[in-house]
Formats: structure tokens, C-alpha cells, sequence
């Protein structure tokens, strides 16, 4: 079973080495490519970028909006970012809001267009390591089976394959990751210039906007000057000469007319936005009243609450002493109850120690005059009836040495 799992193992490591090779290959392939348009882009955007931000910012204050598209243009920024802040300015007319969302989402789609140029040498500088890996240990495997057959010839061919590979991986992921860091540095620089106008440009407009409203509150209409007619004097036996702006102002004058009567129709209507008058100020004064009413009862609450409280605050101040005083005999009364127990388990354990030496000094003395009454019988005994030590039992040996010991000491 494990000589089955091993060759199919092999056997995929052994498919897989062609196409590590042509993924390397295009790896290195991406890399020259993205070098040439990042040489590209040093000579094109690079050499001619002239952005200094503050000379900017400073030129764009109180500019109208035709005078900020011609300060962008003239400016050293880039074509895309005179195109971005050239779109918000065209829209000075919209809403705070708007323009801000406008402003965000410019900035969002150059901030997404950098992220997508970097994110292809980002994956190629971590990918491109990984291929080369796999490349140096997929001909690993023929070549240690050759060196241990003696075949030179095919362990050289596999050992320059994983070098080869290994160092394409190496070559391709280190330009890659290089390329990826010096993009990032400049695109960061670029979306900071490009947030600041951007800001700059909404600034001047509101302000604008604030001042041109400003003008329009503070100017009046001009009042027109209506053209007076001097009554001509009457000249006996003479038709009054009229000049042609006399002709002009004199106008015919109209008819008397008696006051018109109001009609029923509009009797009725007024008495109908009457009585709708008078039941909005009933239902306002109802509304006023239950409002007034409702506070009556919150404040009439809160000084019950505040009642309550005090008449618990007195009587918890009436009950502390007495209170206190028992949790101060409760806790005297158990310290008590704690020495008495403690003092009760060291009597117990120094009786118990002093019954245990009292045994021990009871079984020493029995043992001492039991050796000494040996030994005085062994003593007493004649000399002829004295065995030697091979004679004895073993319990008698004992003894005999025991008794020997208790003689030294």
C-alpha cells in the first residue's frame, strides 16, 4: 500500500515539473514587462511631474471657477488627477453633500486604478518564490534515485534544473517585490496632492457660494423714480398746450366704483377658516393643558421619590447603632469560636504527640530489659554450656547482637 501511495505521489510531482517551468517562465516574462512600464513611467509621469501642492493651494484661494480650471491646467500635476479636480470644479452649482460625495468617489477610482497596477507585482513577488521552490524540489527526487544507481549524467541534468528554476523564482520575485515598493511610495504621494486640492477646491467654492449670498442679502432693489406732472396754468381764450411727455402721464382717470358686496360663497368660506381657527388654538390650549398636567404628575412623583428616600435615610440612621452592634458581636462572637477551635486542635495534636512518646518510651524500655535479661542469662550460665554463634538460631543471633549493641552504647 505505502509503495502504491509513493509512486502515485511521484508520479504527480513528476507532471507537475513541466508546468512549474512554464509558469516560471511567464513569471519572468510578467516581470520584464512590468519593468519596461515601470522605466516607462519614470521617463513619462516622473520627469515631468512638477507638483508643489502649497504654491498650488495658495494660487487656488478666491479663484472663480473658470480662473481654478485654468490654475489646474497650467499646474505640474498629473493628466489624470487635472482631469479628476477639473470634474469637480465643472459642478459648483450641486449641493455641499454632493460635491463631497463627488470628491470621495474621484479619489476612490485613482486610489482603485493604483491598487490594480500594484497588485499584479505584489502577487508576482510572493508567487514567483513559491514556483521556484517547487522547481528545485520536483528534480530532486530523479536525481537522488541516479545518484543511487551511478548515474552521473542524470543527477547533474536534475540538480541544473532545480538551480535554474530556483533562481528564476528568486530574480523574478525580488525585481517584482522592488518595482512594488517604489510604486506604493509614489502613488501614496500622489493621492496626498490629489486629497488636498480636492479639499482646497471645496473650500473655495463654499466660500464663494457664502459670499455671493451674503452680496445678495445686503444689496436692495433701487427704488423707481415715477415722473411728476406739473399742472399746466390756465391761459384765457387758450387750449392748454401738452407736451408729448405730458401725453404720456396723463392718463384717463377711471370710474368711481361703489364698494363690492362680499358674495355668500366667500362669507362661508370665511367663516369656515374661522372655525378651523378657532378649533386649532382649542386643541392646542387641550394639548397645553394635558402637557401641564402630565408635569404636575412627574413633578409630583419625583417629590414622593425624593420623600421616600429621605424617610429611608432616616431610618437607616435610626437602625445603624443597633445594626453595627450586632455585626460587632457576630464577628467578636465568631473570632472566639475560630481561637477555641484552634486551640482545641493544638491540645489535640500535643496530646497525641505526648501519647505517641510515651508508647515509644514504654516499647524502648521493654526492649532494654529484655536485652538486659538475655544477656544476664547468658551471663549466668556455665562456661561449658556456652554455645558458639554457629549453634544459634536466627532469632537467637539477633538477640546475641542486639544485645552486643545495647553493650557498646
Amino acid at each position: 500500500m505505502s509503495y502504491i501511495v509513493t509512486e502515485v505521489l511521484r508520479a504527480v510531482s513528476s507532471a507537475l515539473q513541466i508546468p512549474t517551468i512554464i509558469i516560471l517562465i511567464l513569471l519572468i516574462l510578467l516581470t520584464v514587462v512590468m519593468l519596461g512600464s515601470f522605466v516607462a513611467e519614470i521617463f513619462s509621469e516622473r520627469k515631468s511631474l512638477k507638483m508643489n501642492i502649497p504654491k498650488l493651494v495658495d494660487e487656488l484661494q478666491g479663484k472663480s471657477s473658470e480662473q481654478m480650471k485654468e490654475v489646474i491646467n497650467k499646474s505640474g500635476l498629473l493628466k489624470r488627477q487635472k482631469a479628476a479636480v477639473q470634474e469637480l470644479i465643472s459642478r459648483p452649482d450641486y449641493a455641499d453633500d454632493t460635491r463631497e460625495a463627488l470628491a470621495r468617489q474621484l479619489i476612490a477610482d485613482e486610489e482603485s486604478r493604483y491598487a490594480k497596477i500594484t497588485k499584479i507585482t505584489d502577487l508576482t513577488a510572493r508567487v514567483a518564490p513559491m514556483f521556484g521552490l517547487m522547481g528545485t524540489l520536483i528534480p530532486l527526487g530523479p536525481g537522488l534515485i541516479a545518484l543511487g544507481e551511478g548515474d552521473a549524467a542524470t543527477l547533474a541534468e536534475s540538480l541544473l534544473i532545480a538551480f535554474d528554476t530556483t533562481v528564476a523564482g528568486l530574480i523574478s520575485g525580488a525585481v517584482s517585490y522592488v518595482i512594488s515598493g517604489i510604486r506604493k511610495g509614489w502613488y501614496e504621494e500622489y493621492m496626498i496632492g490629489l486629497e488636498t486640492i480636492m479639499e482646497t477646491v471645496l473650500d473655495v467654492q463654499t466660500n464663494e457660494r457664502v459670499k455671493a449670498q451674503q452680496t445678495v442679502k445686503t444689496t436692495k432693489p433701487a427704488q423707481p423714480k415715477t415722473a411728476q406732472t406739473v399742472p399746466a396754468q390756465p391761459v384765457q381764450n387758450a387750449q392748454p398746450v401738452q407736451t408729448p411727455q405730458m401725453a404720456q402721464n396723463v392718463q384717463p382717470a377711471a370710474p368711481k366704483q361703489s364698494p363690492a358686496q362680499p358674495s355668500p360663497s366667500r362669507q362661508a368660506m370665511q367663516q369656515t377658516q374661522n372655525f378651523q381657527s378657532e378649533a386649532v388654538a382649542e386643541a392646542a390650549r387641550k394639548r397645553a393643558a394635558v402637557e401641564a398636567q402630565q408635569e404636575a404628575a412627574r413633578m409630583q412623583a419625583m417629590a414622593a421619590r425624593q420623600e421616600a428616600a429621605r424617610r429611608q435615610a432616616q431610618m437607616d440612621a435610626q437602625t445603624s447603632p443597633a445594626a453595627n452592634e450586632n455585626a460587632r458581636r457576630q464577628a467578636v462572637l465568631a473570632a472566639q469560636q475560630e481561637a477555641a477551635r484552634r486551640q482545641a486542635a493544638v491540645a489535640a495534636q500535643q496530646e497525641a504527640a505526648r501519647r505517641r512518646a510515651a508508647v515509644e518510651a514504654q516499647q524502648e524500655n521493654a526492649r532494654m530489659q529484655a536485652a538486659a535479661q538475655r544477656q544476664s542469662s547468658m551471663q549466668q550460665r556455665p562456661t561449658g554450656q556456652m554455645r558458639s554463634t554457629d549453634d544459634m538460631s536466627f532469632d537467637e543471633l539477633l538477640h546475641f547482637f542486639e544485645t552486643q549493641e545495647g553493650g557498646r552504647q
